[in-house]
């Protein structure tokens, strides 16, 4: 899912990925909407057990 600013620029978007053996990748991404660059993503996984995994990043961005 896309979250736009006022001016119709993206500002973040957040994506869900259901995997095979019952993991649950979570990104969230935060976007300039003046340049378009990445400015922080968080990624979270979930596994089978419901153990939850946290990376952050500032200034890139990771995964799609």
């Amino acid at each position: 899912m896309k979250t736009y600013d006022s001016q119709n620029r993206l500002a973040g978007e957040i994506n869900r990925t259901f995997l095979q053996d019952g993991s649950v990748v979570t990104t969230n991404t935060i976007y300039n909407p003046i340049s378009g660059q990445a400015v922080s993503q968080n990624i979270s996984v979930r596994n089978s057990q419901s153990k939850i995994t946290t990376k952050n990043t500032f200034g890139r961005k990771l995964l799609p």
